[in-house]
Order: C-alpha cells, then structure tokens, then sequence
C-alpha cells in the first residue's frame, strides 16, 4: 500500500516523504533535472537526530540578528505582565477627613 503525503515547496527544494514498503524522503532541486535525493527509513531519522544536534547553529545561520530581536519582542508582547500593563486603570484616590470621604481627581 502506497501512501502519498503532500509534496513541500520552498522555492529552490521540493520534499516529499512517501510511504510504500519503507518510508522515504525525497528532495529534488525546483530548477529542474532528474537527478533527487532519496532517503530511507533508519536514515531519515538519523538526519533528523543530526538536525536536532545542530538546531543552535542551523538557527544561529539562518536568523539574522534583527530577526531575533523582533521574535523576542513578539514573544514578551505575548506574556501576561505585558497585557495587564496594556489594560491597567488608574486608580481612585480619596481623602477622609474622619467625616466624609472625597474623591481626590475631582
């Protein structure tokens, strides 16, 4: 039984994990030709575990530095400190004079 996933488009790579006997990867150049890349099975996870291993410097290479700046901004906006700053209230003073209280921002 063949089981066919989506094909990925990147702009210069097509990939494609495909599920016959044993599980293989495909990568093919977009530009053209016949010539691809196929991995099989125990290999796909091996290029995963090396991928994984090196994800700081894949990251490091491919994020430039105000790519991270903005992803960290992005990140803080989204904690709830940031939010209930967003909605603070100003608050409500008064005086008591031990008779009456009287609002103070009057």
């Amino acid at each position: 039984m063949e089981k066919r996933l989506p094909v990925q488009h990147t702009g210069k790579w097509l990939f494609h994990l495909q599920q016959e006997r044993t599980l293989q990867f495909h990568i093919a150049s977009e530009q053209g030709g016949s010539s691809h890349v196929l991995i099989e099975g125990h290999a796909i996870s091996a290029l995963l575990d090396y991928l994984y291993d090196h994800r700081e410097l894949i990251y490091d290479a491919t994020h430039d530095q105000e790519m991270r700046h903005l992803e960290a901004n992005e990140t803080s906006d989204d904690l709830p400190i940031n939010k209930r700053k967003e909605r603070r209230v100003e608050p409500t003073r008064y005086f008591d004079d031990g008779v009456r209280r009287t609002r103070a921002n009057l």
